[in-house]
């Protein structure tokens, strides 16, 4: 027993010593070799020069033979060839470097900005103003993939590159003929105009933009001729005289009823997990429907990654991470989120912000009329969105995405008064849901499919308590909309020429909303299953014509009542540099905004979502023309389009007239304007010049002598000049912004006494606020921080909102104000309220991409 024991204890040491053995920490590689040799009988064979003094950190406990072998030849640039089951050879792994010239296929230009990416390595570069690139350390089994926003993306493999010969490659528009770029760079880089007259962003590789620190999905969409926004927000967007509710605005082909974080200050959507936004003015595609204004279509990524990248970064009002994930060769997941850090750290673009949003509201009249000393208030706030996407290749014709979006903003306010025993408070959240299934298939090269099925939740909850009426004084406000809704679409091209699309749409909308105010409860619960079919043929002749003939059906269940939608978009192409353009179509809504005035105490979110019917609401519909051209030659750009756009169903509740609070009218409303575009580029430096001349006339039966009046939103002059310049990792962007006030309805006085007293007011919209204008400032530093083949990105911006500290009154209206004298006798007092712009406000970013 006792030999036994020796045995074991000897043969246990030289087991732990064969282990240590195996753990080689930067050894030669021919002794890792010889280990290999050793422990799976096999056989290398390579010439010693080739290895050199090449060293190697390697546990061979923890790899196969195999694993071994692939380590080895990542980091130490060899290959190993089998020869047999047992031999093997060992050779260097010849390095290449590539050069070239990206080249335009159809106009010859050079392509700039594009990205030339080693995905198996995890490198990079960019092209220059030439089109001209340069790549190192490049394996022969490795691929490069070249890729620029509008083109299809080039595979290039090593192998049948030759190296030390700078060729061209040119490059061609990406997808169906219809999506051929027309300007690549229509404001600036990232920003395109295509053939179907769309325009397309890549917030991704958007250059820097006056004002904006960092990407903001909607912000972008203000800096078209043509696009409004009266009160500063980025969701409040008057499209060619349409108000924000008549706009289409889809994530991932979900309709969204929320788009904004903030009140209105951020956009809802993470810009950089989103692949493109296709903005349409005019000229609207069929398969867009129930809205009558603008469409905003937002997409994140369809493909499967093919390595781990990601990014993350903060500025002053939030922060934000995400992540593409390869599961496998043909799965992957795109993970978000993003959060405000104002319930963090207070910084003063959150001050600047909270200043211009709460204005006029409970929350600031309650900090400005009694003193701090002897109150106490709590303001908690804090905004966030949270996307999760499933990319699947089922096979090579056959893709399977699952889209999640979630957004919420909560708001918790809470004041009282230790002198006076008061107390009142404010508690909001809005959240916003949606997920999309879609499954599409590549039938052949000609015909293709596409089944998408959706929902959509919307839930507006508010309640507010307040002392300084009476102990049972309480306002709430619920708005709730769930929507269920299917979309089978098919492609099929003809010939070089045609191409033709069909589909057919369903979606029901589950809509409510209460107000309980002092007593007053006002409800509504209705749904409205609405079908639709549609069909577009796209002509499209090379240097000729194209042409988008569209027909939309919609039968809308709680109206009993079909209608048809024309709709034409058509170019006539003269030559590489000018064109003509024009467009006509018929579009209607059957959901829109309404004013209510139950929540005017509180100031924000005064509107709630209701549905047209036959005893309720009117449907909207609208009548549409636009006629232009476009000129680009020699880095000029100018386009023009002249507009007209007709919407009938308005009524005075959805424009929310203060001075008819309690008559309800039905009208309509006349725009026309003309939007115009100059742009130059010249090497790094390029200056735009967007002008709008538009007037919104508003007609109502029981209003203004059923004459026409100004609208709410008529802006007769916009101007926005922007400059911007590169100089090597600094981008530098300054615009200046001006346009004509907005009309209002001027106070004239009080009639009437105490109980009885009202405000006397002068014609509907007669006035006009004084001129808006501003100067914004931003810059942007890139830097590489990785020395290794993984490049990690750095950002660092700054910008300055409202340069010149302009202040700039947004709206005004009126109100009655009991007040007492010393004896405490009260009176009636006209009181002015007017909300302004956003002073002075600078912000900082920080991120990093991988």
């Amino acid at each position: 027993m006792k030999r036994f024991f020796i045995l074991f204890i000897l043969l246990f040491s030289l087991g732990l010593g064969a282990q240590e053995n195996t753990r080689h920490k930067n050894v030669p590689l021919s002794t890792v070799l010889t280990e290999l040799e050793a422990l799976y009988d096999v056989k290398f064979s390579y010439n010693a020069g080739t290895i050199g003094g090449r060293r190697i950190s390697l546990d061979l406990r923890t790899v196969s033979l195999q694993g071994a072998l692939s380590r080895i030849e990542k980091d130490l640039n060899v290959v190993f060839e089998q020869v047999d089951e047992r031999y093997y050879t060992l050779k260097n792994l010849e390095l290449k470097t590539i050069c070239g010239y990206l080249k335009d296929a159809t106009a010859g230009h050079p392509v700039e900005g594009a990205t030339i990416m080693n995905a198996s390595k995890g490198t990079g570069t960019v092209s220059d103003e030439f089109g001209f690139f340069r790549l190192t350390n490049n394996g022969p089994s490795d691929t490069l993939y070249i890729s620029f926003l509008g083109y299809r993306t080039l595979e290039l493999p090593m192998a049948k590159i030759r190296e030390r010969r700078c060729d061209t490659y040119t490059m061609s528009s990406e997808g169906y003929v219809l999506n051929e770029v027309v300007v690549r760079e229509y404001l600036a880089e990232g920003i395109v105009k295509t053939q179907d007259g769309s325009i397309k962003i890549n917030p991704q590789n958007l250059d820097i933009l006056s004002g904006l620190v960092e990407p903001d999905v909607l912000q972008h969409v203000q800096l078209l001729p043509g696009v409004e926004s009266p009160s500063e927000t980025v969701s409040g967007l008057y499209i060619r005289g349409g108000s924000p509710d008549q706009n289409l605005i889809l994530w991932d082909g979900i309709k969204m009823y929320n788009s904004d974080h903030f009140f209105g200050m951020i956009s809802a959507f993470n810009p950089y997990i989103t692949k493109d936004i296709r903005i349409y003015r005019s000229g609207v595609k069929p398969q867009y429907g129930d809205r009558v204004s603008g469409v905003v279509d937002i997409r994140t990524t369809n493909n499967v990654p093919s390595r781990i990248q990601g990014g993350l970064g903060a500025n002053m009002t939030h922060a934000d991470a995400y992540l593409e994930i390869p599961v496998s060769k043909d799965l992957g997941l795109l993970i978000s989120g993003r959060r405000s850090i104002t319930d963090i750290i207070n910084t003063p673009a959150f001050n600047n912000f909270s200043s211009k949003v709460f204005q006029n509201t409970s929350i600031t009249e309650n900090q400005q009329i009694f003193q701090p000393e002897f109150s106490e208030n709590r303001e908690d706030f804090y905004f966030a969105d949270v996307t999760l996407k499933l990319i699947a290749q089922l096979s090579q014709k056959d893709k399977l995405t699952v889209s999640n979006l979630f957004t919420t903003n909560k708001l918790d306010y809470s004041f009282s008064d230790m002198d006076f025993q008061i107390d009142s408070s404010d508690r909001l959240n809005i959240r916003n849901l949606g997920t999309n299934t879609t499954w599409s298939r590549d039938w052949s090269d000609k015909f293709s499919s596409r089944a998408q099925f959706y929902y959509s939740e919307y839930d507006f909850d508010y309640n507010g308590e307040n002392g300084f009426f009476d102990d049972d004084f309480s306002v709430s406000k619920e708005n709730n909309i769930k929507e269920i809704g299917a979309n089978l679409r098919t492609d099929w091209t003809l010939n070089k020429t045609v191409f033709f699309t069909n589909g057919y749409q369903f979606f029901s909308n589950q809509v409510r909303y209460l107000l309980a105010d002092r007593g007053f409860t006002e409800s509504d619960n209705q749904n409205s299953p609405t079908h639709a079919i549609y069909s577009q043929l796209n002509y499209n002749k090379s240097s000729a014509w194209y042409v988008d003939l569209g027909l939309r059906a919609n039968y809308y269940t709680a109206l009993n009542s079909a209608f048809v939608e024309p709709r034409i978009y058509a170019e006539r192409i003269f030559g590489e540099h000018f064109r003509l353009k024009g467009s006509a179509e018929i579009r209607n809504q059957a959901i829109s905004q309404i004013i209510e005035f139950a929540t005017l105490d509180f100031g924000l979110e005064n509107q709630v979502w209701a549905l047209a019917g036959e005893d309720g609401l009117p449907l909207l519909r609208s009548d549409q023309l636009s006629f232009g051209f476009q000129f680009s030659k020699n880095g000029w750009n100018v386009d023009v389009d002249a507009y007209y756009k007709n919407i009938d169903g308005f009524t005075s509740f959805t424009r929310g007239f203060e001075s008819t609070e309690n008559v309800f009218a039905e009208g309509s409303s006349a725009t026309t304007g003309v939007d115009l575009l100059l742009k130059k580029k010249i090497n790094k430096y390029a200056t735009w010049l967007g002008y709008t001349y538009s007037t919104t006339d508003f007609t109502f039966e029981n209003l203004n002598a059923g004459e026409p009046f100004k609208g709410n939103n008529n802006i007769t002059h916009s101007l926005t000049w922007s400059h911007s310049y590169k100089w090597n990792n600094f981008q530098f962007s300054l615009g200046w912004r001006y346009r004509t006030g907005i009309p209002y309805t001027r106070a004239l006085g009080i009639s009437g006494e105490n109980e009885n007293a009202s405000i006397e007011y002068a014609a509907l919209n007669a006035d006009n606020l004084s001129d808006y204008h501003r100067m914004d400032f931003s810059t942007m530093y890139e830097f590489n921080l990785s020395k290794n083949d993984s490049p990690i990105i750095g950002k660092l911006g700054f910008s300055v909102l409202n340069l010149y500290d302009r202040k700039n009154e947004l709206s005004r209206n009126y109100a009655l104000f009991e007040v007492f004298d010393d004896q405490n006798n009260s009176t009636v007092e006209l009181r002015e309220i007017s909300k302004f712009s956003l002073n002075l406000t600078t912000n900082l970013v920080f991120r990093l991409s991988f």
